[in-house]
């Protein structure tokens, strides 16, 4: 095998720079779906959660349970434990992971990119492993594995689950995704020096880019895509990861940076709504009115912390609210 060009490569742009942008955070929008398919589901999802003052996450009662939703007071000002500083990844590993997460959806201040809102904290949150991050983690198979058509197309190792619904089977894999995380940054910084002698932060935004659609096509060549990078260069970068899968630890940086870019900001990304601004989502709302769900709404976004108590005027703040049984027949 012959090993692609390694050449020196001057010092880049900082972060969450334009320049030499070969994706933007638009294309990133239209080429994962995020508005209407399944790829924002672990966004959607800690959306949907209203977090608890005391760590916890309000959930729904069973219809005719005696313990319903309870509505906690809430502050008009983002709760205490609002995440701000690293607590698991380094300041070397956020460097790089945010030098990453630059160039997969550029921004500046102006006009707020992943490194602007913050995604680098939502991430580093949720590899603490604690709730309300975790998401559902298998470490051991079988593990679920999609199909478009039947599941005659999946291995008989693995348990077949229709492709739109995987997501709902959390994360699948023999390693934890912190291991995949701290795997994965140093494999790229020695990728980075393999190809341009120097670490990956320190390249230009063009070089970053390249190697960015290395590991992208090392993963769609793995789902049988054809790609335009050749099979000598995907086959080194696989060397050097060793360990942990190139395709695979670049698709879970992009889907967790979709999550911290759209998520409640509660969680430590989405810093001042950007993300909700971005698609014109009007977050969390207490209601609407006929016309606004018919018309649409101009409503500004607001974060779940700041919704309003529902029932104030009553003593403590409120009563619990209760899921009733709704009529229909529940016999096929």
């Amino acid at each position: 095998m012959t090993a692609p060009e390694t050449t020196p490569d001057e010092t880049g742009g900082g972060p969450g720079t334009e320049a030499g942008a070969a994706v933007t955070r638009r294309s990133v929008l239209r080429s994962l779906s995020l508005i209407s398919g399944a790829g924002l589901v672990g966004g959607a999802a800690l959306a949907g959660c209203t977090p608890d003052p005391s760590g916890g996450v309000a959930t729904h009662g069973r219809p005719g349970d005696d313990e319903g939703v309870h509505q906690p007071e809430r502050s008009p000002l983002p709760p205490d434990d609002t995440p701000h500083e690293l607590r698991f990844l380094t300041d070397e590993e956020a460097r790089l992971l945010e030098a990453v997460l630059a160039r997969l959806a550029p921004g500046d201040d102006g006009d707020p990119g992943a490194v602007q809102m913050s995604v680098a904290t939502y991430i580093d949150g949720k590899l603490t492993g604690s709730a309300p991050y975790a998401e559902p983690t298998y470490t051991h198979g079988p593990f679920a594995s999609a199909y478009e058509e039947s599941s005659d197309e999946v291995e008989e190792d693995k348990v077949p689950v229709a492709a739109r619904q995987l997501y709902r089977y959390g994360y699948q894999g023999s390693r934890p995704p912190q291991d995949v995380y701290r795997l994965g940054l140093a494999a790229l910084d020695r990728y980075a020096q393999t190809r341009f002698g120097r670490f990956f932060a320190d390249l230009s935004a063009e070089r970053q880019d390249e190697l960015l659609v290395v590991l992208d096509d090392h993963g769609r060549r793995g789902e049988g895509d054809t790609v335009p990078t050749s099979d000598a260069v995907l086959d080194q970068a696989g060397e050097v990861f060793g360990a942990v899968d190139p395709g695979g630890f670049f698709a879970m940086v992009r889907t967790d940076m979709i999550e911290g870019m759209f998520a409640d900001p509660v969680y430590g990304g989405n810093r001042d709504l950007a993300g909700w601004r971005l698609i014109g989502w009007p977050g969390a709302q207490r209601s609407y009115s006929p016309h606004e769900m018919l018309h649409g709404t101009d409503k500004q976004p607001r974060p779940m912390h700041e919704l309003p108590v529902m029932n104030p005027d009553r003593p403590g703040g409120g009563r619990q609210a209760l899921e009733r049984p709704h009529a229909g027949s529940g016999e096929g």
